[in-house]
Parts: C-alpha cells; structure tokens; sequence
C-alpha cells in the first residue's frame, strides 16, 4: 500500500472533499441550534385533564370574629362565651404568686452554691499571708478573706462570687499587687454573695 498526501490528490478532486466538508459543517451547526431552541409551554387553555376535588369537608371552619367599633374599642356584638378581663388575670397572678412563693421558700434553703472566689496568696510565708490579708481588708472592706493551711503552705481566698464576671472586677486591681492571683471555682456562701454584691 502506498500512501497519498493531499499534495498528491489532483486539484479536482479536492473541491468535492472541501463541499462535503462545509455541507456536514452546516448540518451540525443546524442540529446545535435546533436544540437550543426553547421548548414550548403549554398554554392555560391546553391543560390536559383538569383535577377537581372538593375539599371542604376535611378544611378546618373558623367562627367569625366580633366586629370592633374604632372609636370606643368596644365588641358591636356581645359574645357570651368570652370571659371578661377582671376572672382571667386573677386566675393567673394567683397561679404565678402561689409558684413564686414556692420558689422563695425553696431559695431560703439554698446556703451554698458553686461560684468563684479570688486566689490572693499561696506560699509558706505567714507573714506574707497577713499582709495579703490586711491589703484585702483595708482596699476590699466588703470582701470576706478566707485563709487555709495545708502543712507547709497558706492560701488566702477572697470573696463569694456567683460568676467569674463579678469576681474579675476586683481580679484586675488585685493582681496589680499580687500577680500570683488567680479566680478559682469554689463552693461559696450565698448570702454572703448577696451582701457583697449591693
């Protein structure tokens, strides 16, 4: 077998090749475009079987409401079935006192709760630990200090915080002076919370 270039092929009968070429060019062209084109939407009036059901014995019935008079506010039609104002919120504010008593009683009971105090001083130093003290009292009087000793060491603790929030506002100024300080979780007196935080 031998192989023919183009260069080779008589100049006639490329023509052809070119036509048939530029023929299968357009035609695939026309297919492109043919779909690209937009498909039809049916129209209202070619619906094909309309669905018709009646629904009306399973659709919930509302009863009409009172018409208002603008100007007074007041129901045109009285409904007896509606209670009126004075019966319901007394029904409810007893219902609330009775379980806001109940939750005042069980709070008087509560004399310990978890919380946070500030950790002043931890070393073996009782000297030290008395000066803590005295700063605490003298720049802090409404903080309750708390001194603990484990052989050989002192920790100093003060206040009875029920968040980290309120323990961090005396936090900062403390640390100033004692920069061991640190906010530690610990069981706290509530009441004395209370006290400290009016």
């Amino acid at each position: 077998m031998t192989k023919i270039s183009l260069e080779e092929i008589p100049s006639n009968n490329k023509k052809p090749m070119k036509i048939l070429t530029k023929i299968v060019f357009c035609l695939l062209l026309t297919g492109v475009f043919y779909s690209c084109k937009r498909s039809s939407i049916p129209s209202k009036g070619s619906v094909i079987g309309d669905y018709d059901e009646d629904l009306s014995s399973v659709r919930l019935k509302y009863e009409k409401r009172p018409d208002f008079d603008s100007r007074d506010n007041k129901t045109v039609r009285d409904n007896p079935t509606t209670a009126t104002k004075d019966e319901v919120p007394l029904n409810v504010n007893n219902q609330v006192d009775k379980a806001l008593d109940a939750m005042s009683d069980l709070n008087k009971n509560i004399r310990y709760s978890a919380g946070y105090r500030i950790q002043v001083y931890v070393g073996n130093e009782r000297r030290e630990v008395d000066e803590a003290k005295s700063f605490i009292y003298s720049n802090f009087p409404d903080l309750n200090t708390y001194l603990s000793f484990s052989q050989p060491t002192y920790r100093l603790k003060a206040g009875d915080f029920l968040s980290r929030m309120e323990a961090e506002k005396y936090y900062n100024t403390i640390r100033q002076r004692y920069s061991a300080a640190m906010i530690v979780p610990e069981r706290i007196d509530v009441r004395k919370s209370m006290q400290q935080n009016r």
